[in-house]
């Protein structure tokens, strides 16, 4: 039985991060925001890869976006005017990441007054970050309460999440968590890639969970298709059964490693899932 996380509160603040690029950080995020929404919770994901966004994309907001988080911590917008609803909804919003590095600097304070207001009208704030320790990723990193470490299922991807981890805990982030994607589960038992125990042994991390290597997942990230959003009548996909199992333990739920990996159901039986009704766009103040 996976050992889960025991303490929660309401607006929890999530890193979601990896020193190694290409490890699936975006899509890890983008999935597991959206599997908490689906199963009942205010979601808010904020693209933290400041020069290098492509959240809107997997989001499918790619034209939808007005304002971003520079505009937010500069002051020339609230938090709720650099918004936009994911699934035309007010309890699962978006804000982007500048298309360019911003010239300007902003101080600590300002990091953290935006957080203190988002925190109060959501359950869930994911944090999607860059590979880099840049002045951008250090000031998200200091308002996370807990940080998601993705690593591929490769040796030296591993080895980046352990040092990542390492400097997460430096700066005092205790509660850490690790998300191997792309597991190739016939490839570890050969001994061609490393299993979960050397995983866990080699990032010195707690598991968190395991999404198993599928070609079709870049195809329905590209097509901006998210776990347990759209139609709740199809069958889950693999991926979307790891995320629900990432996403029911971040709830402080007791859930298997690999549970419903191999007997795919309607993605509307599985427990908590809601389905959700869209609502009128709010008014917002700039």
């Amino acid at each position: 039985m996976f050992t889960y996380l025991e303490v929660f509160t309401l607006g929890r603040i999530i890193f979601v991060t990896g020193f190694k690029g290409g490890v699936g950080k975006t899509t890890v995020s983008a999935n597991v925001a959206s599997t908490l929404y689906a199963l009942g919770n205010k979601v808010l994901v904020i693209d933290g890869d400041f020069g290098m966004r492509c959240m809107d994309m997997v989001l499918g907001l790619e034209s939808e976006t007005l304002f971003d988080c520079s505009d937010v911590l500069s002051g020339r917008c609230s938090p709720a005017a650099a918004m936009c609803e994911v699934d035309g909804n007010t309890d699962f919003m978006f804000i982007p990441a500048p298309m360019n590095m911003p010239d300007e600097k902003y101080p600590q304070s300002a990091f953290a007054s935006f957080f203190a207001e988002v925190r109060e009208d959501f359950d869930y704030i994911i944090i999607d970050s860059c590979a880099e320790m840049t002045d951008y990723y250090m000031s998200f990193a200091r308002q996370a309460d807990e940080a998601i470490i993705v690593t591929l299922h490769q040796s030296t991807s591993v080895r980046a999440a352990e040092k990542t981890a390492i400097r997460l805990s430096a700066m005092g982030i205790k509660e850490l968590s690790l998300v191997v994607n792309g597991y190739r589960e016939s490839f570890a038992e050969k001994g061609r890639l490393p299993d979960i125990i050397d995983i866990i042994n080699r990032s010195s991390v707690k598991l968190l969970g395991v999404v198993p290597y599928c070609e079709k997942l870049s195809a329905s990230q590209e097509a901006a298709e998210l776990s347990f959003m759209g139609n709740l009548r199809r069958k889950a996909k693999v991926w979307e059964s790891a995320f629900y199992n990432i996403a029911k333990r971040l709830t402080g739920k007791r859930v298997l490693l690999f549970e419903g990996s191999d007997n795919q159901k309607r993605r509307s039986t599985y427990e908590g899932i809601v389905k959700r009704d869209t609502v009128q766009k709010r008014e917002i103040e700039i």
